[in-house]
């Protein structure tokens, strides 16, 4: 799924920065407000684009991607080093970092608690993680889902930007997984991902979604959660 022709449309010059970029830049602002600058680790880093942007501000960063043709694209393109390879591979050695990103990324493992164990092994005591998925528990996801109940079409649903991921999480059952893993959270947000240009009937019925990104409501009732958690020595 991961391999092949996934994420081809981010392997044209300028494509990352414009989808992600925005986003990316938001995320890196705020582990530089709470992560000392130290070693880094991008896991599942797609083009290398929040690599670069944390080698920026100061850290020594890195990334792992499973799809090569992404991996040699971020080297190239961005100048940074990222292994073609995943967490499992287990190519680092014990408390390696000081901080382990995984954006997007820990709803699409299989065994999520298992992959912060692995995280867990290769951070430094007292080090840091940043972590982000969707709220399957938010209006937007609330939305999509009386819509599609509503109208009995269950593709509404479906075709939203929030299903389609092996595992779903709400703030609370986030939070008691990364105790269970031996972590805590030292900070929480809310943000609106930013819309796509969609003339579908999806992306029409999606305009009502877009009041989240107003400024206070996004923070307040955003589809995105990001958490930032520490190791628990």
């Amino acid at each position: 799924m991961y391999s092949g022709d996934y994420h081809r449309e981010l392997r044209i010059p300028g494509a990352t920065e414009r989808i992600f970029g925005q986003k990316f830049r938001r995320y890196a602002n705020w582990i530089q407000r709470f992560c000392p600058p130290g070693r880094a680790l991008d896991i599942g880093c797609s083009t290398g684009l929040l690599v670069r942007m944390l080698r920026d501000r100061g850290f020594d960063a890195e990334g792992l991607e499973m799809n090569s043709s992404s991996a040699a694209w971020g080297a190239e393109q961005y100048g940074v080093k990222v292994k073609n390879a995943t967490l499992r591979d287990g190519l680092f050695e014990e408390s390696s970092f000081q901080l382990v990103v995984m954006a997007d990324v820990l709803e699409h493992t299989v065994t999520p608690l298992m992959y912060l164990g692995m995280v867990r092994r290769i951070l430094r005591p007292g080090g840091y993680m940043f972590v982000s998925f969707p709220d399957v528990a938010s209006l937007e996801s609330r939305y999509w889902l009386c819509l599609s109940r509503m109208t009995g079409k269950a593709w509404l649903w479906r075709n939203s930007h929030i299903p389609g991921h092996i595992w779903e999480f709400t703030r609370s059952v986030a939070e008691r997984m990364f105790r269970q893993a031996g972590f805590e959270v030292i900070a929480f947000r809310r943000s609106q991902p930013e819309p796509e240009v969609d003339l579908s009937l999806v992306g029409l019925l999606a305009l009502p979604t877009q009041l989240l990104r107003m400024p206070g409501i996004n923070r307040l009732c955003g589809t995105q959660m990001e958490f930032l958690i520490r190791l628990v020595d």
